[in-house]
């Protein structure tokens, strides 16, 4: 399958010329656990209709911002390679109060980190095809959608909103970008795609 966004090394100037740019991260509490094998492996139903697999020994990550849920199966979560995790998150280092949902989720083995490093992010205004860590093949990303290469080159991607609530920053593209998506759309439309 050509055309296929994957993990490698990308210097700065690069991804600029792919059209990222560079984000900071909020400090937010992200409660996470490694992954027992006995439950390995997990499939996570993303947000946007994918689905991670996640092995033993992963880290999964909690969002518990809003309602406290049932199940924790139920909270806004996604799977890191630990060594990623080690590079990119680091132990919560203010006041921790927890929250109900945060108790719950100290209750299975969970401990308050943030994500500590930020993310290149890019709009985009068409479809792509993206092998991410977690995907045994590659899956479609819709556009629309926010691409991010992570810390070692990994892509992944996530919706308008998360992307806000996470990081800081405007993510509209430079007017160029905006043409180019506005275009792509009444190609497709004409085509009757």
């Amino acid at each position: 399958m050509s055309g296929v966004i994957r993990q490698k090394q990308r210097t700065e100037e690069e991804l600029k010329q792919e059209g990222f740019k560079r984000f900071s991260r909020k400090k937010q509490i992200v409660m996470a656990r490694s992954l027992p094998a006995s439950e390995s492996p997990l499939q996570i139903d993303t947000s946007w209709g994918g689905v991670l697999t996640a092995l033993a020994g992963d880290m999964i990550c909690y969002n518990t911002e809003g309602q406290q849920f049932d199940d924790v199966s139920q909270y806004d979560h996604w799977s890191v390679k630990p060594h990623i995790f080690d590079t990119t998150y680091a132990d919560w280092d203010e006041n921790f109060q927890p929250t109900l949902a945060q108790r719950q989720l100290l209750n299975i083995g969970c401990k308050p980190y943030y994500k500590s490093v930020g993310v290149w992010a890019k709009s985009l205004d068409s479809d792509v095809y993206v092998q991410g860590l977690e995907h045994d093949k590659p899956v479609l990303i819709p556009e629309n959608r926010v691409l991010a290469i992570g810390a070692e080159g990994e892509p992944w991607a996530m919706g308008d909103e998360t992307f806000h609530d996470r990081y800081d920053g405007d993510l509209s593209p430079p007017q160029e970008s905006r043409l180019k998506s506005i275009a792509n759309r009444l190609i497709k439309f004409l085509k009757g795609n």
